[in-house]
C-alpha cells in the first residue's frame, strides 16, 4: 500500500521500509525543490501516524539501485523523530553474515 493510499486508515502494525535518502524522501539527482521535500515530509508523517500499536522503520545499508550496488544513508526524516520514542535494533546484516545465513535469489 502506498503512503497516499494509507491516508485515513489505521493498522495495528505498520512497516515503513526504504527510509533512506533518495527513497523516502524521494529525490531525483539535481532536484532541489523545497515544496517537494515538504510534501515528502507530510507523507512520511501520514505513514508514522497509521500505526495503532507498533511502527517499524527500516533502512538498508546498501541497495541494488538502477543497475548498481549503492551505499545508502538513512533518511534525514529519521533524525527528526524524538529519541525517547525510538528503540534501535543492532545491525543484523553482520550477524547474519557471521552465522552463515545468506539471502537467496528471487529468480
Amino acid at each position: 500500500m502506498t503512503l497516499h493510499a494509507a491516508k485515513g486508515l489505521e493498522f495495528p502494525v505498520v512497516f515503513l521500509t526504504g527510509c533512506e535518502e533518495g527513497i523516502l524522501p524521494l529525490r531525483f539527482p539535481g532536484e532541489e525543490n523545497d515544496e517537494a521535500l515538504q510534501e515528502e515530509r507530510r507523507l512520511f508523517f501520514v505513514g508514522l501516524t497509521r500505526a495503532e500499536s507498533w511502527l517499524f522503520l527500516t533502512h538498508a545499508e546498501c541497495r541494488f539501485w538502477r543497475g548498481e550496488v549503492r551505499q545508502q544513508q538513512p533518511s534525514s526524516f529519521l533524525a527528526e523523530i524524538e529519541e525517547a520514542l525510538v528503540e534501535r535494533q543492532g545491525d543484523s546484516s553482520s550477524a547474519a553474515r557471521s552465522s552463515g545465513v545468506r539471502q537467496l535469489s528471487l529468480l
